[in-house]
């Protein structure tokens, strides 16, 4: 197919979705008609990614008065085209990834139709459909003063989402918005930081809070897209490490009730930045706890231990017994991609104490013989992996890779 002819059949296929959305109320299969006419248009420019196709593809897709942007401002109402919307959506994606620096002309207008969207449209996978748009488009976007002039916008539009009582979004939404908003702190820190601490943080800790302490509904991508959003807005913002208030005294209740509750008031009165480290503990901690079926959850709580360690060394020098067995647990798991997440988590885990061990950061002789106990506990752990009978490559490794660490 000629470059030529290939601009031709984009330019068909916008011209196609257009004419089935003057016919909405014509057509029986509307949505099947329109989602094979994307399927086309997806399958024409994933043959062809040269740079001639993408400026091509590039052109009917923003250009022009009917585009792919005019009519997804014209059916974002229309719950007829729901399937299509979100195969478009799901192509843009795909679109922006290849086209990269390409799209940035175009990049706050289609910021501007994909918020549309979300505000006007009611199908949770249509709005859910936005976010790896969004994302991609905010990544190379960082260097575009336009998009600087955007991130208030959409800063309270997701806040509004996460923030409010009444608002009924789904857990899907309210995870990808709590995602979605750590991704505006890590790459516009400069427009978020009047969000940032305490209205964002608040919010990341609340939700955390009622996800992984409280006895609620367990909604698990509410409380992984907390721990997604707070890996990234760690990047620029730092918690606090004092505590709130003096924390309640440590006696057992007369019942379990009691005990929980005075166990959720004693976490509530941790320093933020420990509140932080305690859920992101327990996110790796429900192999325990639930039969997952999915691993969201997890894979968050492991990035947040594999980007952040350094952050918690104070408290990963309390609980590293419990927080290494869970690494090493998930090490062994046979997810692949909870796997690799995993391996870095336990060399920055592993890091995080090592800082703690340093010289520098013992002071009295209570501090020296602690650290001497702990590296001992570390150095036994490290030889009875590379010891063990059934010995596999990967326990090999990890040993070795300990080693390195704590002699550095």
């Amino acid at each position: 197919m000629t470059d030529n002819a290939s601009a031709s059949n984009f330019d068909t296929y916008i011209a196609d979705l257009h004419e089935n959305l003057d016919r909405l109320r014509d057509m029986s299969d509307v949505d099947e008609q329109s989602s094979a006419i994307v399927a086309d248009l997806a399958q024409a420019y994933s043959e062809h990614p040269s740079p001639m196709q993408t400026a091509m593809c590039l052109s009917s897709l923003f250009c022009g008065q009917k585009n792919i942007l005019t009519f997804l401002r014209r059916s974002c109402s229309k719950t007829e085209l729901k399937k299509t919307k979100v195969e478009i959506l799901q192509f843009l994606k795909f679109f922006v990834e290849t086209a990269a620096t390409k799209i940035l002309p175009h990049a706050v207008e289609l910021k501007t139709v994909l918020l549309t969207i979300f505000n006007v449209d009611t199908a949770s996978d249509v709005r859910a459909a936005i976010f790896p748009v969004l994302s991609q488009l905010m990544e190379l976007s960082v260097s575009c003063p336009d998009m600087h002039n955007e991130v208030d916008k959409m800063a309270t539009t997701f806040l509004d989402q996460i923030g409010l009582s009444s608002s009924k979004a789904t857990a899907t939404i309210k995870g990808l918005c709590l995602a979605f908003l750590g991704l505006l702190c890590k790459f516009f820190p400069e427009h978020m930081r009047k969000y940032a601490d305490p209205l964002l943080l608040s919010q990341y800790l609340k939700y955390l809070h009622e996800q992984l302490v409280k006895d609620v509904k367990f909604e698990m991508l509410i409380a992984a897209g907390a721990i997604e959003g707070l890996i990234n807005y760690l990047v620029n913002f730092t918690p606090s490490s004092t505590p709130v208030t003096a924390p309640p005294p440590m006696i057992r209740g007369k019942t379990k009730e009691e005990d929980k509750r005075l166990n959720e008031e004693r976490i509530r009165c941790e320093s933020d930045l420990k509140r932080v480290y305690i859920y992101g503990a327990r996110a790796i901690q429900t192999q325990d706890q639930t039969n997952l079926n999915r691993y969201a959850l997890v894979k968050a709580g492991l990035e947040l231990f594999a980007q952040h360690s350094t952050l918690f060394t104070e408290y990963l020098y309390d609980d590293y017994p419990e927080i290494l067995r869970c690494i090493r647990a998930w090490n062994a798991h046979d997810n692949y991609d909870v796997k690799k997440i995993a391996q870095r988590s336990y060399d920055n885990f592993l890091l995080g104490v090592a800082n703690a061990l340093k010289e520098t950061n013992v002071k009295t002789p209570e501090e020296r013989r602690r650290a001497v106990q702990v590296f001992q506990y570390f150095i036994k752990e490290f030889r009875d992996k590379i010891d063990t009978p059934e010995l596999e490559i990967r326990d090999l490794a990890m040993g070795i890779r300990g080693y390195g660490i704590f002699a550095n």
